[in-house]
């Protein structure tokens, strides 16, 4: 259903997101590599994961987001259940997925119960690009690409033991068989761990497909919302969907989420978007949190309390100036708002600056104070 909170499998459980599923479709059939970007809880996943339903073709999907100081151990995790859950779901192919991946070095099968073991030691260990040549040849075997998905791939850059730029390259231009796809919502973060606008970069050169999600209009989250009722068979007066469409600003992360509370509690669904709202604040204030402890800098926590509001370049500087009582250096400001940018933290429209997220402005608000 629309109001689902897990990532949707089937088109029909996708709001209105055709134009960029056939996109990604497209992308995933004809190219190497395809990015997949946009900002938190804009279906993302969910877009990914009806792709490569519809597709067909064998797929990998990883889910890369691993601690702030990932171990050896941490990535071959990541690669076991991404493994055990590729060879489970291949049910006609199980037998040829098997046979190819039991020659990676490093990679021991089991079958009953289906186990996994990834080995980074001794004469034997891992070697990811050995594992993407196996997969190739299974597509090969079976005149089909295999398509490898890295889901918010941007967290691969503290894996620093492996360069996965030079890794794809190698990819785009050895591996017939192969498809990548990354997904990122840290969107500038994606583009420089991938680095392609670098002369240097192993990639620099090549055609990157690239498809964005987006922010609901205001009328496609009324018209979202409404669908999604009456999916569910739940009658919501007209003034609280209205209330919930605007204050969610076309996230439609939190509009399910808001859905999906009302279906639960129809009884007290007027009260849901101040219910929801605090859900959302408290989940984005220990996003904002989190990213505060791992900056050196408190003028982060000044210009995000700014960008509650939009404002331009020279405003947001001119403030944080009057606010320290000392000139600011241009680079050293650019490099500030940069990094919110890369992070896709902030946005910029028409020269100005705000919080992209408007629960996220609402949690700055609170948290910043």
């Amino acid at each position: 259903m629309l109001f689902d909170v897990r990532p949707k499998e089937r088109r029909s459980d996708l709001y209105d997101f055709e134009r960029e599923l056939e996109e990604l479709k497209r992308g995933l059939e004809r190219t190497p590599i395809t990015l997949l970007i946009g900002v938190r809880r804009t279906g993302k996943t969910s877009l990914l994961k009806v792709a490569l339903s519809e597709l067909g073709y064998p797929y990998v999907y990883l889910d890369t987001r691993v601690s702030t100081n990932p171990t050896y151990r941490d990535f071959a995790n990541i690669v076991k259940y991404s493994l055990e859950d590729f060879i489970a779901r291949s049910t006609p192919l199980r037998r040829k997925i098997v046979e190819r991946l039991r020659r990676v070095s490093g990679i021991s099968i089991s079958i009953s119960p289906l186990s996994v073991n990834i080995s980074w030691r001794g004469d034997k260990r891992f070697e990811l690009l050995e594992l993407f040549n196996a997969l190739n040849k299974i597509g090969s075997d079976i005149g089909e690409p295999v398509i490898i998905a890295f889901d918010e791939a941007q967290e691969l850059r503290r894996i620093t033991w492996i360069d996965f730029t030079r890794v794809f390259a190698y990819i785009y231009d050895n591996l017939e068989y192969i498809r990548l796809a990354l997904t990122g919502s840290e969107i500038g973060l994606l583009y420089r761990f991938i680095n392609v606008n670098s002369g240097e970069s192993p990639l620099y050169g090549r055609y990157i497909h690239v498809v964005s999600t987006r922010r609901l209009s205001l009328e496609e989250s009324l018209d979202f919302l409404e669908k999604g009722f009456r999916e569910v068979g739940v009658i919501v007066p007209r003034h609280v969907i209205e209330a919930a469409a605007s204050v969610f600003g076309g996230i439609i992360g939190w509009l399910t989420l808001f859905g999906y509370n009302c279906y639960m509690n129809i009884n007290t669904c007027s009260e849901s978007i101040e219910k929801v709202i605090k859900i959302a604040v408290e989940t984005a204030k220990r996003e904002v949190e989190n990213f505060l402890k791992t900056r050196r800098s408190e003028r982060y926590r000044v210009i995000l309390k700014l960008l509650t509001i939009e404002r331009s370049w020279s405003e947001i500087k001119n403030r944080l100036e009057d606010i320290e009582g000392r000139t600011i250096n241009d680079k050293t400001f650019n490099e500030l708002l940069t990094t919110l940018l890369n992070l896709s933290i902030i946005e910029k429209t028409n020269n100005k600056y705000i919080i992209a997220d408007p629960i996220t402005r609402k949690a700055v608000e609170e948290l910043v104070g």
